[in-house]
């Protein structure tokens, strides 16, 4: 093995649960340890003042040590790129740090993407390897022209442009893994992984007669009205539509949503109020609720449900909500993007329902027609499978590292 050991993994994350993205790297951080690395995290925290030390900010988790940058709380701390560059490079010259540095992996970008060529610019100057975890290619549609010219052109500079300079790329999925192929990068596809094995539990598992779906997520920005449902990633609207259709037809169940309230909901798709109203006691907003809360509803569940249309945004991303769910045990519902049709197995760890409406009601009834036994059955094949699990990613990333010569 290399004599340096250490990882630099820095980005617009909240480790190690704060968000899907703080999930992820945690996961990888936990290969690259089981490989003989030291992995230091810097996130974004937003309790973190912006005139704050990074060495400061110092936390430990599952003997991680982290730190956090500000995370931009305006348009204005955006743009402050150079001031959190010069933060950075002022703590990685710490000698106990740069002594030991062999890779830097960034995700996303903490500020403006300008941010991540001077990352890359200063790894090449100093001998240090750098690596982008890409999961997304996301297109800018808020109400507000100015914001989506900037966003789109900042994005753009960072996938099209900064990653390109980079060693190698961790991709999210195919579609993401092909692009940079086609430029000569080294690429290597990683899922979100889960950080630890769950067990099937029948003492837990729900036998009423009513099935129990699970969404968990925020698909729009809370107290911001939505024009145009299309620009919704998860098609949280239309999964109401159809548990609502479900119910007209007889179909018996609870359907739990966590990440937002009614209100919220309302506030920011009126037109739902109809359904919402209609389906009464067969809905329950949760509203934002500790990550442990969440799971433990998850694995509690017989299905959880996630609706996406296909485009950009779907097909360049992968949906930890599908990872995190099949990982506690419980089989996903959900539509044929990304690259699930590699991960679920029909009737096996989830199920496929089509995007025409007439279909998937069809579909959606004959899920929930499945006795209890089968579901027991069928959660048991998600927790027997272990296929996000992160260790059985290991041997892939070796493997990769040393194509790139860190081992």
């Amino acid at each position: 093995m290399h004599d340096k050991k250490t990882v630099l993994y820095i980005g617009n994350f909240a480790f190690p649960f704060g968000n899907a993205s703080g999930k992820r790297v945690y996961a990888n951080g936990k290969i690259l340890r089981e490989l003989g690395y030291e992995v230091l995290f810097v996130g974004t925290g937003k309790a973190v003042s912006d005139l704050e030390l990074l060495k400061n900010t110092q936390d430990v988790y599952d003997g991680f040590n982290y730190y956090n940058i500000s995370y931009p709380k305006s348009n204005l701390d955006w743009i402050k790129y150079k001031k959190t560059f010069n933060d950075i490079e002022l703590f990685l010259k710490n000698k106990e740090i740069i002594n030991d540095l062999c890779l830097i992996i960034y995700y996303g970008s903490p500020r403006l993407s300008i941010f991540n060529m001077m990352l890359i610019n200063f790894s090449h100057a100093n001998k240090i390897k750098i690596l982008s975890d890409c999961v997304d290619w996301l297109t800018p549609k808020t109400n507000n022209v100015i914001f989506n010219i900037i966003k789109w052109i900042d994005n753009t500079y960072q996938k099209a442009y900064a990653n390109k300079k980079t060693d190698g790329i961790i991709a999210i999925s195919n579609y993401l893994s092909n692009y940079y192929k086609k430029s000569g990068l080294k690429t290597i596809i990683i899922p979100p992984l889960s950080p630890v094995k769950f067990k099937c539990s029948e003492s837990s598992y729900n036998f009423q007669h009513k099935k129990i779906i699970t969404y968990a997520g925020q698909p729009f920005r809370i107290g911001k009205k939505v024009t145009d449902l299309k620009t919704l990633k998860d098609r949280i609207d239309k999964t109401i539509i159809l548990l609502h259709a479900a119910k007209v037809k007889g179909c018996v169940f609870i359907f739990n949503i966590y990440g937002f309230t009614k209100d919220e909901y309302l506030y920011t798709i009126p037109s739902q109020g109809k359904y919402i109203d209609e389906l009464g006691d067969s809905i329950c907003f949760h509203g934002l609720a500790p990550n442990e809360e969440v799971m433990e509803s998850i694995v509690n569940s017989d299905f959880t449900i996630l609706i996406r249309d296909v485009k950009r945004d779907t097909m360049a991303g992968f949906p930890t909500k599908v990872s995190e769910s099949i990982s506690c045990g419980t089989p996903v519902i959900t539509t044929r993007t990304s690259d699930l049709e590699d991960y679920i197995s029909e009737g096996e760890n989830g199920f496929f329902i089509d995007f025409d409406e007439e279909k998937s009601l069809e579909e959606l009834k004959n899920i929930l027609s499945i006795d209890q036994k089968k579901v027991l059955e069928i959660k048991k094949n998600c927790i027997e499978s272990q296929m996000f699990y992160y260790k059985n990613y290991e041997n892939k990333l070796k493997d990769f590292l040393s194509l790139l010569n860190y081992q």
